[in-house]
């Protein structure tokens, strides 16, 4: 474990400078995050360029994973990540894969405006993502798994209707809490820590999941 600065973990410090200032640390202030930039490499989230050490998109899942494990609460993690931070961290880890990603997709259809936070095509299919910063169990995930379910419905009935993309649409909830993913409402549910490997083959969710229709 890290040493805590001001309750803060080292780890936690570093993904704020991340998050402000971008992947790439200079070799001088690599000195002060070393520790967390060795154990990064170590596990193939960071590599070493000529300026410097750059931290790859799954190396920010990697110390979120390890600030929680050290102790520090996810509503602290949140503090510095904050929820545009947490899309934005899992939309760059799907891009880092080759996928094209975007980000608050908004369309109108039936009178009424939806918003899907992160929408990832593949070759043959599309993956539509609901992101939950649920950091207590105080939540329905029933009822987010319906809402998902028919908001990704409608997107795939005003994509062949209205820009004639007719790929399979599936429907995904990300969220903190649990470990393992499952399938709710049509849904699959896949905590946080499992997007590092759903990147590398989201295909893999028609194997779980049926397509909206």
């Amino acid at each position: 474990m890290f040493p805590e600065e001001d309750g803060e973990t080292l780890f936690l410090r570093l993904l704020k400078r991340l998050l402000e200032k971008g992947p790439l640390v200079s070799r001088k202030e690599a000195s002060e995050y070393a520790g967390c930039l060795r154990l990064l490499s170590r596990e193939g989230g960071a590599v070493e360029l000529s300026r410097g050490i750059k931290v790859l998109p799954e190396g920010f899942l990697m110390l979120i994973k390890h600030a929680v494990e050290s102790g520090v609460s996810l509503e602290n993690v949140f503090k510095s990540v904050n929820w545009r931070g947490f899309e934005r961290i899992i939309a760059e880890v799907f891009r880092a894969k080759g996928f094209r990603v975007l980000e608050h997709f908004r369309f109108s259809f039936k009178k009424t405006v939806r918003e899907i936070d992160i929408l990832v095509e593949t070759p043959r299919m599309l993956v539509s993502i609901d992101c939950k910063q649920w950091v207590r169990r105080n939540y329905n995930i029933r009822s987010a798994c319906r809402l998902q379910f028919e908001r990704t419905r409608l997107l795939s009935q005003y994509l062949a209707e209205k820009r004639n993309i007719r790929k399979a649409v599936y429907p995904v909830v990300i969220t903190f809490l649990g470990s393992e993913a499952m399938v709710l409402e049509g849904c699959l549910i896949l905590p946080f820590w499992k997007i590092g490997s759903f990147s590398e083959n989201p295909e893999n969710v028609t194997s779980v999941v049926k397509p909206v229709s």
